[in-house]
């Protein structure tokens, strides 16, 4: 099974690797390397004590920053994945020129800190951010091709808020998506009747996996698959609604703006 790349690099485990990393290697590449200017500005006899110091705080910026990362409902992109890492540095960075600036007295500009902190910590995550996210590429890749038979068969992968794979369904079988209020309906076939999956979870975090799967925003809270519509109509009010090959099965609206994105698909 491959995950999508916003499930994966969401999962929990993914968060605790960075958590325990990113300050680890901070602190090993510091204390190997010892670079003269951090020395002198230490001072030799209190250069591993600071270096703790800084490390924990490094710990306690990744930390809180992968916590809101896990829970918060963000859609994950590249560019998105990237800017998240380049703020936790930059958490890190102010928080540990804070410390620095009072626990040596202020000898320089905050500001100055900053940027000095910002130097460093920026050059000693680059490695470990960028091995983290080969190694989740690599698992992610050897998972797919471990089992080919099983990946030929393409499936729709539906998470929770909590990046839980919680429904699986092919695309083919699938109906429709509505939203209500905090949670996504799954309307599918099954032994040639329609069923409901109730996910609690957005339209904004499915929007990917369904546009990759062939279906369509038909409203603002309705996806619909276009192989499934039999007819489109519209009501004497005005109203219209898409009729789904599968009997008793409910109209689906179609807002104007979404209607020939929708039609198009069709003909």
């Amino acid at each position: 099974m491959i995950l999508p790349f916003s499930s994966l690099f969401r999962r929990f485990v993914p968060q605790l690797l960075h958590i325990i990393v990113l300050p680890i290697f901070f602190f090993c590449f510091m204390l190997i390397y010892k670079p003269l200017d951090v020395v002198l500005y230490f001072g030799n006899e209190w250069f591993a004590v600071h270096l703790t110091i800084i490390s924990c705080i490094i710990l306690l910026c990744v930390t809180l920053s992968r916590l809101l990362f896990y829970y918060l409902p963000i859609r994950l992109n590249v560019a998105i994945y990237i800017f998240w890492c380049l703020m936790e540095v930059i958490l890190s960075s102010l928080f540990v020129a804070l410390y620095l600036w009072l626990a040596l007295h202020r000898i320089s500009p905050y500001f100055e800190v900053v940027a000095s902190s910002f130097n460093y910590i920026f050059l000693t995550s680059v490695i470990p951010y960028t091995i983290l996210a080969l190694s989740l590429r690599v698992f992610e890749y050897k998972q797919k091709f471990a089992n080919p038979e099983e990946n030929s068969a393409q499936r729709m992968r539906f998470y929770d808020s909590r990046h839980n794979l919680k429904f699986v369904v092919n695309p083919d079988s699938l109906l429709y998506i509505a939203a209500e209020e905090n949670y996504i309906n799954i309307y599918y076939i099954e032994n040639r009747k329609e069923k409901c999956y109730v996910l609690r979870n957005s339209m904004k975090s499915i929007e990917e996996i369904c546009l990759d799967n062939g279906m369509i925003r038909c409203h603002r809270s309705f996806y619909i698959n276009p192989r499934h519509v039999e007819v489109l109509r519209k009501d004497k009010e005005g109203v219209m609604y898409a009729e789904l090959d599968v009997k008793e099965s409910r109209h689906v609206p179609v807002s104007k703006s979404y209607y020939k994105t929708l039609s198009d698909a069709l003909y």
